[in-house]
Formats: structure tokens, C-alpha cells, sequence
């Protein structure tokens, strides 16, 4: 390993990084091509100018400025926005010349693995969020590979996701680098997050940064939203779909001073009417989806003070959910039998406050101070059982960003505080089981981070923390390491190793598993240890040097999670009981990845991935005969292809995408695992067509287009209250074919 590092610190002290090549056209308004326009980044005298045929080609700006300015007598100047990752950019310049600027926004990829970020990063851009509805967060991955998003049962309308083979709940998500969608958020959170109130969204493998916490074990995934200081006055989505569903969401922004800038994004959606597609005569009797609705608020107030250094952003958050769901209202009933019922209310508060100051002479010399405080309720019947829980957290983090001499040493330290209140109550009136499950945790905590740069071709990056966890009475201790490095200009390598720890939630978690007749043992959560992994992972990138508007670049990566402590939930070894208990053996997940990006021509992008999973976990304590087995309901692989086209200045944009999902092993229900016992592997279509003009989109799509769907996924429907009675085995999509259509209305131009 000694020999290794040696080697890649020779080759990187040896090699120097090419600035990337943005190419593009500079065309009039009439759409004419003009020869000899002006091209240069903002701030700098790096420019060039356009040829004969309007084409230009110009390096990244060394000064870090993604801003491009084009300029030609007789027209208006032109600024563009160009995100990192993007090497084609178009001019459009109008005729005249009045003051000021027109900004417009390049065209972006769906997704791409970003080239600058040492942790490998996929990012999914604001056109990436458009290829579909994206009603929500769980809708915005269906075009990922690395995020597997399914049904955490077949009555509650609750989504999970999965990443490097393990449930979400490994992955640390961050709201503009928040801390969010913690404890009891997590079962139905993924739902809370309209779609269209995102700007992007950045998917991390691996082990992340110590900054911001040591709960990240396979992942990161951080959101970004829309900032009232670069986004539209006002934006309207409206949403429909022919299963009943409807959703309106807005977005706003204003300047009310000098300084200071205030967004408001409001979303409200209802899914009112019954549906029992199951091929049966009549159905099975249960709603394939519960009735819901749902109101969220979201308020942003930013305040910028370039001449003092001084950056400050507060948000408030409000958000009430409620879903109706179980037996529908014509559902045969058995004598002296009363309905089974679903009934979810979610009641999430959140207000936070992200405030940096600017020091030194050198840019990157800040002192940050993060603050966030939430409160969430869940009320939750599923039949005969009952789950009801109320959490309070509060988090601060302070960061010192500087350097040690030059800018290629660069460090930050800081500490923070969390504090979680968590009180959780169940019963089972079957069982003639309740618990009243209070915990509350104080977890001071510190960190350092020393980040190396050596012309942008080499990047090392070594993390430590140290936090008291008042719970568990112990201090934990998190290393974590990546490295970056250009082996040549367009072929990157990444490694990166760390550890995570995460406290379980165990009810939340796994609130699917009440939709089912088993007994939970509730007693054995009081016994239950910290989580904590160990995460390893490379990755290699190559991008392809090819023509003006062609582009292609493949990835492969591989990571590897080792539990030390993992809460098991054992729905398998004890007939009609879920057990839980702390890891006695093994629990391990391998993840191999291949991506491919390729843009054969102008406008016309292709997306292909395919990812393969190996996750084993251990059954049985105690002395227990030990039974290292594949996780069940965790696909084996996954492959992806999307194909995206625009006609000229994208007035019509075409979107299709094939998703391959591969077998999985199904749960037992009578104690006796069998490996063989798998689900079918099954694809799924979706499409959608977009017309644009100025301010106005109108979109079509389809999703699910064959219509496929697990059958029967609600064993025992006939009697929910009887001992075999299961909707939590869920592998497949629980709904059909759903057509859909919406329109988005763009006013104000762009801050």
C-alpha cells in the first residue's frame, strides 16, 4: 500500500491538469451563425473569438469564474452561467444594446460525474429533474443508477431508497449541507420534497467529509434548492395525472433591499380517489395506493454583503401530510369483521439558519456557523396496530476554514452539537403489546480536516472526529480519507475509506412491517448498540476526447460496507414474529458500477448504467446457529438507459428511459430460508415529450408504459386480521401504467 501511495504522489508531482475546453456558438437572433464574436470569462483576459461558422472554443477560467460573456457589435452581451461539468455551451445574442446584461443558463446534462469534486459526485441537474414528472424526491431518481427507489409496503404509499446494496437509511442526506430527513422523518420523507423546488441535486459514494457529522456510512446525497437571489419572480407548476392525482407547486422570489432577498415556495397535492387494480374480479379489496394530501411551505430570507464578506441564509419549513388508506369502501367484509384501516398524519416544522464570514486575504478563508431546529410528529394506525412519535432536534455546527502557507494546504476545524429527543409509542392490540419508547441523546462533538492540492491534479483530503454520544455512554471516534488524482488530463482516479456510526430508529425504519400480522418483539430494542461500518471504495473516470458537440466518458467504481455493529430485523427465522437484535456475525455489501455518457451528436444525449449488489447479513444470537444469507428484497442488479433529444434551441425536448431491475430473494414466511426463492427480474418504460416557448412548458409522459406490476403483493388480503396476513413483501411496482401531464409558467427573467 506504501508502494502504491508513493507512486501516485510521484506521478502527480510529474503531471500538470489541462483546463477544460468549453466549445459552443454564438448565433443572432434570427438564428444566424456570427463569425468574429468576442468571447471572454468575466474578470479575466482569458478570451477567444468565434470562426467563420460562429464556433468558438475556450479553456476553463483559471481564475475559477463560470461566467461567460459574449459580445458582438450591434447586439446585445450575452452572460452565461456555466455549471461545472458542462463543455458546451450556445449564444443566442439580440439585436441592440441597452444596459445591463441578459443571463442565460447553459444547457445541462441530466446528470454527469462531476470532474472537479474529490469524492465521486453524480449530479442531477435542473433539466436532469425535468425528464419526469418528479412530483417528489423519490420520483427525481428514476434516472439514476445508483439510487434505487421502491415501496416500503403495499398500503401506506411510503418510499425507501437503497445505495452501495443498503437501505437509505446509511445515507446521510443534507439540505444545503443540513443535516435533514433524520429519525422520524425517514419512512415518509422522501415524499415531503416537491420536486420542482429543486435546483439539483448531488449524489456522493463512499465516505464523505467529517464536517458535517459521522452518520454518513455509503453516501451522501445533499439537496439543493432554489435561492432567491438566481431564480425566476415566479414559477407555476400544475400536475395531473389520470389515477386522480393532482399537485400545483410555486416559487417566488423578490429583492426587498439592498442586501436582502426572500424566496417562497408552496406546494399542495391530493390523491382522492380509490383504486383496486389487482387482477382479481373485483381487486383484492385494498386501495393499491392510499388517499392523501398534503400542504408544504417553504420561506427563505438571504442577506449578501460583498464588501464586508458576510453571507447569511434562514429558512423555515412547514409541512402537514396525511394519508388514508387499507380495505376500500365496496371491500367484502368477513362476518363480525370491521375494516382495515390505514391512517398516517406527518406534521414537520423546521427553521435554520447558515451565516459565513469572510477573513484574510486569500479567498477560502471563512468562519461558518450552521444552526437547525426541528420538530416532527407522526401519528400512525395500521389496523389493529399503532405507532405514535414526537421528535425535537437541535443542531449547530461552527467551521474555521483557512490554510497553512500557501493555498495548496488548506484546513478546516470546528465543533458541533446535536440533541435528540425522541418519545415512541406502540401497541398492538392483538398482540396485547405496548411500549412507550423514550431516548434522548447529547452528542458534543469536534473535528479537523486537512485537505492537500497540488495543481488541481492531485487532491488528498484527511478527515478526524471525535463526538460523545450521551446515550450510549461512549466516545466515537471517525477517520475518513479520499483521494483524488488526474492520471492524465481526462483519466481520473478516486479511492476513498472511512468509518460511520448511526443510531437506529428501529420502529420508523421499518414502519412497513406493520402492515403485516407478526409480533414485533419491542422489548429488545432497549438492548440495541450503536451502528457502525467501515466503507472502502475507488472509482475510475475517463472522459474521451472528442469533436465539438460530441462527448463520452465512462466510469467504474467499486465499494465495499463492513458492519461491525448492525441492528438486525429478522422477519424470517421465528415464524409470525420480527426479532431484533445487535450483529453476531457478518453483514457485509459489495457494489460494482458502470456508467456511460455519450453525446453522439448536437442535442442528443445518452445515459447508460449498470450496477450488480452482494448484500449478506447474519441471522441469529445468542448462541444461535449463525446464518450468513443475502438480504432479501435487495435487487441483484440494476441497469439503466436513458435517451434524451431537443430540437434546435429546445423547443421540443424527448425523453425515454428503460429501467432493468434484477431478481431478489424473498422473505420466508415459515422459518426455513430458501436461496432460491426469488422474485422475477422486471423492466419498466417511461417517456415524456415537452414543448417550450419563452414562459411557457407543456408536458406529456407516461410512466410504468407495459403496464407491469407485482401480483398479488398482499398476502392474506382476504383476512387482514388473521395470521398470515403480509403487505410488506414488496419487490416490484405496485402501480400500472399512469399517464400524466403538466405545464410550467415562467415569469420575470432571471436574478
Amino acid at each position: 500500500m506504501k508502494n502504491i501511495i508513493s507512486l501516485i504522489w510521484v506521478l502527480s508531482v510529474c503531471s500538470y491538469l489541462n483546463a477544460q475546453q468549453i466549445t459552443g456558438v454564438v448565433y443572432g437572433a434570427s438564428q444566424e451563425t456570427l463569425p468574429g464574436a468576442y468571447i471572454f470569462w468575466e474578470g479575466t483576459q482569458q478570451a477567444t473569438t468565434t470562426d467563420a461558422d460562429g464556433k468558438f472554443s475556450i479553456e476553463t477560467a483559471k481564475s475559477g469564474s463560470r461566467r461567460l460573456i459574449a459580445t458582438y457589435v450591434g447586439y446585445q452581451n450575452d452572460t452565461i452561467d456555466v455549471p461545472a461539468g458542462i463543455n458546451h455551451v450556445d449564444f443566442v445574442l439580440n439585436d441592440g444594446f441597452v444596459l445591463g446584461e441578459a443571463v442565460i443558463i447553459a444547457r445541462q446534462r441530466g446528470n454527469y460525474l462531476s470532474r472537479l469534486t474529490p469524492i465521486q459526485t453524480e449530479v442531477i441537474t435542473t433539466a436532469g429533474l425535468l425528464k419526469m414528472a418528479c412530483c417528489n424526491l423519490a420520483e427525481s431518481f428514476e434516472n439514476s443508477a445508483s439510487v434505487t427507489v421502491g415501496f416500503a409496503d403495499a398500503v401506506s404509499g411510503a418510499k425507501q431508497i437503497q445505495m452501495l446494496g443498503l437501505s437509505g437509511i446509511y445515507t446521510q442526506m443534507l439540505s444545503e449541507n443540513v443535516p435533514t430527513l433524520r429519525g422520524l422523518s425517514s419512512a415518509f420523507g422522501w415524499n415531503y420534497i416537491p420536486g420542482p423546488w429543486l435546483e439539483s441535486i448531488q449524489v456522493s459514494k463512499g465516505t464523505s467529509s467529517v464536517i458535517n457529522g459521522y452518520e454518513s456510512t455509503t453516501g451522501q446525497i445533499n439537496l439543493e434548492y432554489k435561492k432567491p437571489t438566481h431564480t425566476e419572480t415566479f414559477f407555476l407548476n400544475l400536475f395531473g395525472a389520470e389515477d386522480g392525482r393532482m399537485e400545483a407547486n410555486i416559487t417566488s422570489a423578490t429583492q426587498v433591499g439592498r442586501r436582502l432577498w426572500t424566496g417562497l415556495m408552496l406546494h399542495g397535492s391530493t390523491e382522492p380517489s380509490e383504486h383496486d387494480k389487482n387482477p382479481h374480479p373485483h381487486g383484492d379489496g385494498f386501495m393499491d395506493m392510499p388517499k392523501t394530501r398534503q400542504y408544504n411551505v417553504y420561506n427563505r430570507w438571504m442577506f449578501e454583503d460583498a464588501e464586508k464578506g458576510i453571507e447569511s441564509r434562514t429558512d423555515f419549513k412547514f409541512m402537514v401530510d396525511q394519508r388514508n388508506g387499507g380495505q376500500t369502501s365496496k371491500a367484502e367484509l368477513l362476518p363480525g369483521f370491521e375494516r382495515y384501516q390505514i391512517n398516517i398524519d406527518n406534521l414537520n416544522f423546521s427553521v435554520s439558519n447558515k451565516t459565513g464570514f469572510a477573513f484574510g486575504a486569500k479567498e477560502g478563508q471563512s468562519i461558518g456557523i450552521i444552526t437547525n431546529f426541528t420538530h416532527h410528529e407522526i401519528d400512525a394506525v395500521y389496523g389493529k396496530k399503532s405507532y405514535d412519535g414526537t421528535q425535537n432536534t437541535f443542531y449547530t455546527n461552527l467551521l474555521v476554514s483557512s490554510y497553512i502557507g500557501n493555498t495548496a494546504h488548506k484546513y478546516v476545524v470546528g465543533g458541533s452539537f446535536l440533541y435528540d429527543n425522541f418519545d415512541e409509542k406502540y401497541s398492538d392490540a392483538i398482540a396485547s403489546d405496548d411500549a412507550y419508547i423514550p431516548r434522548q441523546e447529547v452528542v458534543p462533538g469536534a473535528f479537523a480536516q486537512y485537505t492537500y492540492s497540488y495543481l488541481e491534479s492531485l487532491i488528498f483530503i484527511l478527515g478526524l472526529r471525535g463526538d460523545y454520544n450521551s446515550h450510549y455512554n461512549r466516545v466515537l471516534f471517525t477517520p475518513r480519507t479520499n483521494l483524488k488524482y488526474n492520471i492524465t488530463d481526462d483519466f481520473i482516479f478516486r479511492a476513498s475509506a472511512g468509518r460511520g456510526f448511526r443510531s437506529p430508529n428501529v420502529i420508523i425504519e421499518n414502519i412497513g412491517y406493520l402492515a403485516s400480522s407478526k409480533r414485533l418483539d419491542i422489548q429488545s430494542i432497549s438492548n440495541l448498540d450503536i451502528e457502525k461500518a467501515w466503507n472502502y471504495g475507488v472509482n475510475l473516470t475517463y472522459y474521451v476526447p472528442m469533436p465539438e458537440d460530441r462527448a463520452l466518458s465512462f466510469s467504474l467504481d467499486y465499494y465495499r460496507t463492513d458492519f461491525q455493529n448492525q441492528a438486525i430485523v429478522d422477519i424470517e427465522s421465528k415464524v409470525g414474529e420480527i426479532s431484533i437484535y445487535n450483529l453476531s456475525g457478518k453483514s457485509y455489501a459489495n457494489a460494482w458500477q458502470f456508467d456511460l455518457n455519450v453525446t453522439p451528436f448536437r442535442r442528443f444525449d445518452i445515459y447508460a448504467a449498470f450496477r450488480q449488489s452482494d448484500t449478506r447479513i447474519t441471522y441469529g444470537q445468542n448462541g444461535d446457529a449463525l446464518k450468513l444469507v443475502d438480504k432479501p428484497l435487495m435487487h441483484k442488479y440494476r441497469g439503466l438507459i436513458n435517451v434524451s433529444y431537443a430540437t434546435n434551441f429546445e423547443k421540443w425536448k424527448f425523453d425515454v428511459t428503460a429501467q432493468f431491475n434484477g431478481k431478489s430473494r424473498l422473505p420466508s414466511s415459515n422459518g426455513s430460508i430458501n436461496p432460491k426463492d426469488l422474485s422475477p427480474a422486471y423492466q419498466m418504460y417511461f417517456a415524456q415529450i415537452t414543448k417550450k416557448t419563452k414562459r411557457l412548458d407543456i408536458y406529456l409522459g407516461c410512466e410504468n408504459l407495459l403496464n407491469f406490476k407485482q401480483n398479488d403483493p398482499i398476502i392474506g388480503a382476504d383476512d387482514p386480521f388473521g395470521t398470515i396476513f403480509d403487505a410488506s413483501k414488496i419487490w416490484g411496482p405496485l402501480m400500472g401504467r399512469k399517464i400524466y401531464a403538466g405545464i410550467r409558467l415562467t415569469l420575470g427573467e432571471l436574478k
